[in-house]
């Protein structure tokens, strides 16, 4: 995949940070942003869905999909989400 071969050769958070706004809209971010955070608050499981869409001001909608999304994601998946999300 194209996207793969790109995130292989970028080095630096700077570039990162550089990079994401001109592939993705700003709607497309936010999106990302929010599942980053709805993935790293229930894989903490230390708040409900309700307290993280209030804290958060995410929906609950989104917060279901993340669950639903965790759910069916293998073990690996989500070992790999909670090293990079909580660093655990």
């Amino acid at each position: 995949m194209m996207i793969n071969e790109l995130f292989r050769t970028i080095s630096s958070e700077e570039d990162i940070s550089l990079i994401l706004p001109l592939l993705l809209s700003p709607e497309e971010l936010n999106a990302i942003n929010a599942r980053t955070l709805v993935y790293k608050e229930l894989l903490l499981a230390q708040r409900s869905q309700r307290e993280i869409a209030k804290i958060h001001g995410i929906s609950i909608a989104t917060i279901t999909r993340g669950s639903n999304n965790l759910k069916s994601m293998s073990e690996k998946e989500k070992k790999l989400l909670q090293t990079l999300l909580i660093g655990k």
